[in-house]
């Protein structure tokens, strides 16, 4: 009788523990799905790109604490977008007067003096097209395809990447530099190892793009 009674009472822990179960897959789920939302998988089908490598890290001690214009926010804790701007700047040549070198830090400066950054130091992309004298393309996941950024990549032009951070993380940006028909390869400002990484290493989702256009042209490619 004693056995039939504890194994009764065991059914709703039981009924409760699956319930919690389904609970809480669901839920993790919807927070996968969630952090995915408004991305796209991409991966390459030729090799295309700049056979040199650039590497700029956004916490590099020469500029790692300067501000982003008038903001709260520096270079090491915000400058990814900066720092890979740099790297478009010096693998393809723009040439910008007003800048005292190719590097985060002076780059960080002149759009600072140029109003490119808005209070919360995020970079306003037509103040920089005043700035720099380029039109700059602007793309959300759903207007992008591999196809489009191997497209760039055999034209010169260096799309840069919104990610999450290990695939789910935070939002990050980094430079595609190639591909090799197999994975795009990226400069990131936060790799202290300075080595190209794999696009894979974020999943291999991407949330939006921005290139800048060659000079003299201000229509898409």
């Amino acid at each position: 009788m004693n056995t039939i009674m504890k194994a009764g009472k065991k059914k709703p822990v039981i009924r409760f523990c699956i319930g919690l179960f389904f609970i809480l897959a669901a839920a993790a789920f919807c927070a996968l799905f969630f952090r995915l939302r408004g991305s796209i998988s991409v991966k390459p089908l030729q090799s295309a790109g700049f056979s040199e490598s650039v590497y700029y890290l956004q916490k590099d001690p020469l500029w790692a604490g300067d501000r982003l214009g008038d903001s709260e926010f520096t270079m090491a804790s915000s400058g990814c977008l900066t720092s890979c701007l740099t790297g478009v700047i010096k693998l393809t040549g723009i040439i910008i007067p007003e800048l005292e070198a190719v590097n985060p830090g002076s780059l960080n400066r002149f759009f600072a003096t140029h109003h490119v950054y808005d209070g919360a130091g995020n970079i306003q992309w037509k103040q920089l097209e005043a700035a720099i004298g380029r039109t700059v393309v602007t793309k959300s996941a759903s207007e992008v395809t591999a196809g489009g950024l191997e497209m760039l990549l055999s034209q010169n032009i260096c799309p840069i990447v919104r990610v999450r951070v290990k695939g789910l993380g935070s939002f990050h940006y980094v430079l595609i530099t190639k591909s090799d028909g197999r994975q795009f390869w990226c400069m990131d400002p936060l790799n202290s190892e300075k080595q190209p990484v794999p696009l894979s290493q974020f999943g291999s989702r991407i949330y939006a793009v921005r290139y800048i256009l060659p000079e003299g042209r201000d229509g898409d490619i």
